[in-house]
Order: C-alpha cells, then sequence, then structure tokens
C-alpha cells in the first residue's frame, strides 16, 4: 500500500511486536519484516507519515525482539 495503508501498517506491526515479545517468535517476526520497514523508512517518495510511523515500528521491535545486541 501507500500512505495511509503504510502508516496504519507500522502501526499494527509495532502492536504485534509488543503482544509477541522477545522469544524466538518475536525474533523471527522482527528478522522478516526489518528489511520491510528500512526500505519504507529509507523510500524519500513515502508519505512522512509512513515513515514515521515504519521508523516507529522499528525502533519498537528492536528494542524489544532483537537477539543480536547490535
Amino acid at each position: 500500500g501507500k500512505g495511509e495503508e503504510q502508516a496504519l501498517a507500522g502501526t499494527v506491526l509495532t502492536l504485534l511486536c509488543l503482544q509477541m515479545g522477545s522469544g524466538p517468535e518475536g525474533e523471527e517476526m522482527f528478522r522478516t519484516l526489518k528489511p520491510l520497514l528500512i526500505s519504507v523508512l529509507t523510500d524519500s517518495t513515502a508519505s512522512p507519515s509512513a515513515r514515521q510511523s515504519c521508523a516507529t515500528a522499528l525502533g519498537m521491535c528492536c528494542y524489544i525482539a532483537a537477539a543480536d545486541l547490535e
């Protein structure tokens, strides 16, 4: 999707990450979705709200579910 759909998807991913937690399922989800979030975040044509939502989702998921400390 574009614009509003991307922004809503970022919000949903943040909530999903919070629910899944730091276990193996959360880590796998983060590993799978990280490239997608980075792609939207670095896309200069994406809407600011979509980029902001993906940045928030990336930060929250990294904090909660990333197994690698780097």
